[in-house]
């Protein structure tokens, strides 16, 4: 999978995903989620392109992950259904995981539990010098993907803030959840968000 500017377009999207899951739980195929989804604007939106973007990217998101976690994300509580949609998105965007497992988990593990607008910058002038693809970036599209990251994270409620001081919100997982993190083998996912060994 290679780095891509394209999440700084999308949001996290938590009641689009849900409406997906939902449609992929009735055991629609994904042409007829695509066809029901036009017909029936299921996501309340002006236009058609607006359907198609959104529809994409959800169901790139859930291709991630097994029925039971899309379960989770229909039926279960709306900080257990964040926390999936989180690890989709982490599982379906390389930068945004590298992201969150050098900037987020580091901030855990060593205390601060703050994402800092140095340790963001850090990790994008990282990645510059690491790939020649970033090193091709607008400075536009680098300062949106900054804006962006935190944004998600506040909207998976790990993050207290947009701006500012955003401190890092520990999220609890019960026991029947991480199984089936577990088995659905995102367990890596997990760990980044909880700073766990």
């Amino acid at each position: 999978m290679k780095y891509s500017t394209s999440m700084a377009c999308h949001m996290f999207w938590f009641n689009e995903t849900r409406n997906t899951a939902e449609l992929f739980l009735t055991g629609k195929t994904e042409d007829e989620i695509r066809e029901f989804a036009y017909k029936e604007n299921i996501y309340q939106v002006r236009t058609k392109e607006r359907i198609r973007r959104i529809l994409g990217v959800t169901i790139r998101r859930l291709n991630g992950l097994t029925d039971q976690l899309i379960g989770e994300i229909v039926k279960g509580d709306i900080e257990t259904a964040k926390l999936i949609v989180l690890m989709s998105i982490m599982k379906s965007d390389v930068l945004f995981f590298e992201f969150m497992h050098e900037v987020f988990r580091p901030a855990i593990m060593l205390g601060e539990k703050k994402v800092t607008n140095r340790a963001v910058n850090a990790f994008f002038d990282a990645k510059k010098a690491q790939s020649n693809i970033v090193a091709r970036w607008s400075e536009e599209s680098i300062e949106r993907l900054k804006r962006c990251y935190p944004k998600m994270l506040f909207e998976a409620g790990v993050l207290n803030s947009i701006r500012g001081e955003r401190n890092i919100k520990i999220p609890h997982i019960d026991y029947r959840v991480r199984k089936l993190i577990s088995d659905s083998q995102l367990t890596p996912y997990l760990t980044v968000i909880t700073g766990e060994e």
